[in-house]
This record gives structure tokens, sequence and C-alpha cells, in this order.
């Protein structure tokens, strides 16, 4: 299991909230990320990291398409 930070921002770029998961890889992370994405209303998008790598940047409107690939 890795640790992956959650950095949620606004429309503006702000980084309102912030969070912490235990996820077994990149995909579980994006999926983590993209589900607690929703329970933030005043979020736009999340940027996932592992460390100091950027996994990914998911926007509320696109999620990425290996989010529904059933990985």
């Amino acid at each position: 299991m890795r640790i992956y930070q959650f950095h949620f921002y606004d429309r503006r770029g702000r980084r309102p909230a912030l969070d912490f998961a235990s996820c077994r890889h990149d995909i579980e992370a994006a999926r983590t990320a993209f589900g607690q994405l929703q329970q933030h209303s005043s979020c736009e998008g999340v940027e996932v990291f592992e460390d100091d790598r950027l996994v990914m940047r998911l926007d509320r409107q696109t999620p990425p398409p290996e989010l529904h690939a059933g990985h």
C-alpha cells in the first residue's frame, strides 16, 4: 500500500481541502480521489500525488476513461 495525497482545488485555483489515502496503485487512488471530489461541492478538481510525483489531475466534469475501465 502507498500513501497518496489529494489536493482539491476550486475555480480560482485555490486549494481549500487536502486529504490522504492508502491505496494499492494509481488507479485505485484516482478512483478514491474522484469519489471524494464528488463530496467537495466547492471544488472543481483534484490533483493526486504520491510523495512528490503528480499521478494525475482530475476535473469534476471530465473524469479520465481509465476510471471507468473496471481495473
